[in-house]
Order: C-alpha cells, then structure tokens, then sequence
C-alpha cells in the first residue's frame, strides 16, 4: 500500500460516554492522551489530513490535541467533503493505540469516494476494496490502557542492582 496521506479517526457518540467520562481516545496512556500518541504516529507515517468524527460535547479537547489544520466534526457533509478522493484514507473505526507488533486487525485503508458511497447507506467497516492496516491495538476500556501502559513502562531495576 502507498503512503496514506488522509486519515479518519471515529469516537463513540457522545450520548454513549458516561456523565464524568470521557471517549477513549482522550484517556491517558503514562500521562498522554491516546489520541496524542495517534497523532504522532500518523504524522511518521506522513498523513497530513486527519478528520475526526466526534460529537460536540468533546469537540473542544480534541481539537486541543490535533494539529490546527485537523477537522472535528460529526457533520456528514464535512466527513464527505473529507472523502472527496480516490486515495486511500486510513480509517480507525474505534479508539486505537499505535503499536508496532499489533497486526492487521481492525484498522483499515479504502479510496476515500469508496467510503463516501457506502457509508451513505449505511456506517459500516465492511467496505469491499477495505486494505487491513496493521500497527493499531484497538482499545476497548480502562483495561485495555492499563495493559498498554505496563506494556510501555519501563521495568524497575531490582533492588541492590545500582
């Protein structure tokens, strides 16, 4: 697969993010929030688009921790404005953590026009000419950032060894 150049990062809807929570894409992992962590990598990686899907209610945060230049919206006409290219567009359909061992899962590529046209009928990650994109772990809760956050912290020395 060529580079990809645009990217579409999808939050839960706000109505399903419990009162004093937050979508998972803003909890911290060692201090940062995910999205931050996505953010970096897809920069790497030389996307220079990204359109977040994300409901009013933590618009503002998100908008805090993407590049100036990023769209925040849940407005369809602006997600598919967004779409308008033959391209490949890398779609997070959920909350994801960069991981260089996390295969081909969830995480996946297809012409941006593609997409535009399927999901006008219906929000759906089956998309004929779909790529599988590997290097995302899919977060699913509290337990799956805990897992990443021992995963990424460095061991502590054994007592006696300085």
């Amino acid at each position: 697969m060529r580079c990809l150049e645009r990217a579409v990062l999808m939050f839960e809807e706000d109505a399903a993010v419990p009162a004093g929570l937050k979508p998972l894409m803003l909890e911290t992992v060692l201090s940062r929030p995910i999205l931050s962590w996505v953010c970096d990598r897809l920069r790497a990686e030389g996307v220079q688009r990204l359109f977040a899907v994300c409901g009013p209610r933590f618009a503002e945060e998100a908008r805090g921790l993407l590049p100036p230049e990023a769209q925040v919206s849940e407005q369809w006409t602006e997600l598919e404005a967004f779409l308008d290219t033959d391209e490949p567009v890398l779609v997070l359909p959920r909350a994801a953590f960069p991981m260089e061992q996390a295969g081909p899962g969830f995480a996946y590529a297809a012409p941006g026009r593609e997409l535009r046209e399927i999901w006008r009928v219906k929000m759906t990650n089956s998309v004929q000419g779909a790529e599988l994109v590997s290097g995302w772990l899919p977060v699913y809760g509290p337990e799956t950032v805990a897992e990443i956050e021992a995963l990424l912290r460095p061991e502590k020395a054994p007592e006696g060894s300085r």
